[in-house]
């Protein structure tokens, strides 16, 4: 790719410094540039004179990536460090080190240490054991600095017994920030005008994790506790890095800001020094009036919501409840504030889930489009339900093929009946795999190394790699995924510190009835 115009780079001679860390993306720079962990770790590594840090992001199979800061090969430097945010990044990983020329296996590497961290790799690191030397589980500032240290020194053999670190066949606690008001914020964010994403935008942390508890949701209970930064802290954060910035756009990140007890405090403030911010997504909320005109005249024209389910009942089952009546009356005061576009965001597959809960659907669109948005204007994602380790849903069967594309057809059907056009859908096979990869042990392992041959041989490790790769391990689409039951043996047991095995069971009982036993 050609080299991006940024703002903010760091560039360092690289005689200078003792480590030279490879911070890779395994996707396109595009979704790269737009996350805040990729500012964070850019800024807190290179802070230190005595490490250099340079980023990399996934191209195409079979080219090698390069550096954006100096053309530099992956193989240059001493630590290679993944941030891993999905499961379908994992064989982008892969062919990334393959293409470079490091070996893909861990074993089989002498030269240099291969790192992973991110939400999908320290939730359940089984399906890149084979690959990743060390994997810091949980939040990375608690470790970051004594991490470096230990590298600076070329003492890697004593990073493994670090707090939050993990490697095969070890156990390791998940680390979480204690107090957020003491955590690093990135401030001379690294970014580029013309970014597709979030161009020119800040990147302000409110708050993270999540108090809510949705059973299908990892990012909860990964992350618990909830914490928060305070209105001073972060008017302190916007003190001192908007001046870095070439615009005066804030985009707030958090799971759970409208939980946050400042919310209205930290708008105004946004609002008094003349920012424009945007939230990623809106709650139903008792915040009060205020809400959608700050949001308004902080510039945010659309807004996205995620009721998941149009079922009441099904709400009950993924513990994501909300009155409908508090919902209309939400989206009426935000498309009174001049708000007039909005997305909403499905599920289809919640266990339990009949056909006659889809029939649910035309009443809530028509009453949110009676609240004043134009079916033209309302965008709908729908996506198979997805099994996420370290979830209540852990255990859940995924939705078959044939009932998704029964049920999505009829989805489609009542938003053309409503004139809503943009209704767009993931692939069943694509959340199979998804599933398979985020819920997977030593055979999700496999079939990533299959993968990586299939793409070295010219796969384009699409669907038709998969099916390949499936057929050589005798499995195909459609059979995949396979629930574990109760009593299993879950490939993440040895990953200590997040909800404990027994509480998601009990929420995964009461939500279903019953337990799957499963089928593997």
């Amino acid at each position: 790719m050609d080299r991006p115009r940024e703002l903010n780079v760091t560039v360092k001679d690289r005689r200078r410094v003792r480590l030279k860390f490879a911070l890779a993306y395994p996707s396109p720079y595009s979704a790269g540039i737009s996350n805040l962990a990729v500012r964070l770790l850019y800024e807190v590594i290179n802070n230190r004179e005595d490490c250099l840090c340079e980023r990399f992001f996934f191209s195409e199979y079979g080219v090698p990536p390069l550096s954006i800061e100096s053309g530099a090969a992956l193989g240059d430097f001493d630590i290679v460090g993944f941030s891993m945010q999905h499961e379908m990044d994992y064989p982008r990983m892969i062919d990334m080190l393959r293409s470079s020329g490091i070996p893909i296996e861990s074993g089989a590497r002498r030269s240099q240490v291969v790192i992973a961290g991110g939400p999908s790799a320290s939730s359940n690191p089984a399906p890149l054991e084979r690959f990743i030397d060390l994997f810091v589980i949980g939040e990375a500032e608690p470790v970051l600095g004594a991490m470096l240290d230990l590298a600076v020194g070329g003492d890697y053999a004593s990073i493994r017994g670090l707090p939050g670190i993990y490697s095969r066949g070890g156990t390791a606690e998940r680390l979480h920030v204690a107090a957020l008001d003491d955590a690093y914020h990135s401030v001379r964010q690294v970014h580029t005008p013309s970014a597709e994403g979030f161009p020119g935008s800040f990147l302000l942390e409110i708050s993270r994790g999540c108090s809510r508890g949705c059973r299908f949701c990892m990012e909860c209970f990964l992350y618990k506790p909830r914490r928060q930064r305070s209105p001073g802290r972060i008017g302190a954060i916007l003190d001192e890095g908007m001046p870095w910035m070439g615009s005066r756009r804030v985009t707030c990140i958090s799971s759970s800001f409208f939980e946050h007890s400042g919310l209205i405090e930290i708008l105004s403030s946004m609002r008094d020094r003349g920012l424009h911010f945007s939230l990623p997504s809106i709650r139903v909320s008792d915040k009060g009036d205020d809400l959608p005109a700050l949001l308004a005249a902080g510039g945010q024209r659309s807004i996205t919501l995620a009721p998941e389910t149009p079922s009441e009942r099904l709400r009950e089952v993924i513990n994501k409840r909300f009155d409908e009546d508090a919902l209309l009356s939400c989206l009426s005061k935000y498309r009174a504030a001049g708000i007039a576009s909005l997305k909403l965001y499905f599920m289809l597959g919640i266990p339990t889930e009949t056909d006659a809960d889809v029939e649910c659907l035309k009443p809530l669109l028509g009453r949110i489009i009676s609240a004043g948005f134009q079916p033209r204007s309302i965008h709908i994602s729908v996506n198979p339900m997805i099994p996420k380790s370290n979830t209540p849903f852990q255990w859940a069967p995924m939705i078959k093929a044939d009932d998704y594309a029964r049920r999505l057809k009829r989805f489609t059907r009542i938003c053309s009946g409503l004139g809503i056009r943009r209704v767009e859908s993931m692939d069943h096979r694509w959340g199979e795999v998804q599933a398979f990869l985020s819920t997977g042990g030593p055979p999700a392992a496999d079939a990533l190394r299959l993968m990586s041959e299939d793409i070295a041989s010219g796969g384009r490790g699409d669907l038709g790699s998969w099916r390949r790769v499936l057929k050589a391990m005798g499995r195909r689409l459609g059979e995949l995924y396979a629930p574990w039951g109760i009593g299993d043996t879950l490939p993440w047991e040895a990953i200590k510190g997040s909800v404990p095995k027994s509480s998601l069971a009990r929420e995964y009982i009461r939500s279903c009835g019953v337990a799957d036993e499963g089928n593997r």
